[in-house]
């Protein structure tokens, strides 16, 4: 297969004094995933997305976010539909032991009220989540907890 040499525009991709800065988010972004559905087909995917993982000071955060449908997000545990949500918790255990992160798992209802931020600490894959901690909060509490993980986001590069 030919591939064709592109240069890059000479734009400067990477400023000292603007290296912690990055693109502000204005819309929502399905399009990869459409595409994904699209091209699987029938089959089924082996692959995960991970909702938002950083990079921060004290090392990687990993965050799975969970629309509650049926039960109040305080309410609601992965361990409650274990069978369902057993591979897509323990692939994103699996990444965060790599990474030597934090796991977190954030359920959340709409329209935004109640929110719980769970860390899970310890999983087995036959008994689920076997320790964690979990914050119970309101639209403004997560608002605040989230926008300090953000805060503490550094780059790679």
């Amino acid at each position: 297969m030919n591939t064709k040499n592109y240069n890059v525009d000479g734009a400067i991709p990477y400023d000292e004094n603007s290296k912690n800065n990055s693109k502000i988010i204005k819309k929502v972004d399905d399009d990869a995933k459409q595409l994904i559905i699209d091209v699987l087909s029938d089959n089924e995917t082996r692959g995960f997305d991970i909702d938002s993982i950083y990079h921060t000071e004290k090392g990687w955060v990993v965050m799975e976010f969970l629309k509650c449908d049926t039960v109040n997000p305080h309410n609601s545990h992965p361990n409650r539909y274990w069978k369902r949500a057993f591979r897509k918790v323990m692939s994103l255990w699996s990444l965060t032991k790599k990474l030597d992160g934090r796991f977190f798992w954030i359920t959340y209802e709409v329209p935004y009220g109640e929110f719980s931020v769970m860390e899970f600490l310890e999983i087995d894959i036959k008994n689920g989540i076997t320790k964690e901690t979990r914050h119970n909060t309101d639209f403004n509490g997560f608002q605040k907890w989230y926008q300090k993980v953000n805060s503490k986001a550094v780059p790679l590069w």
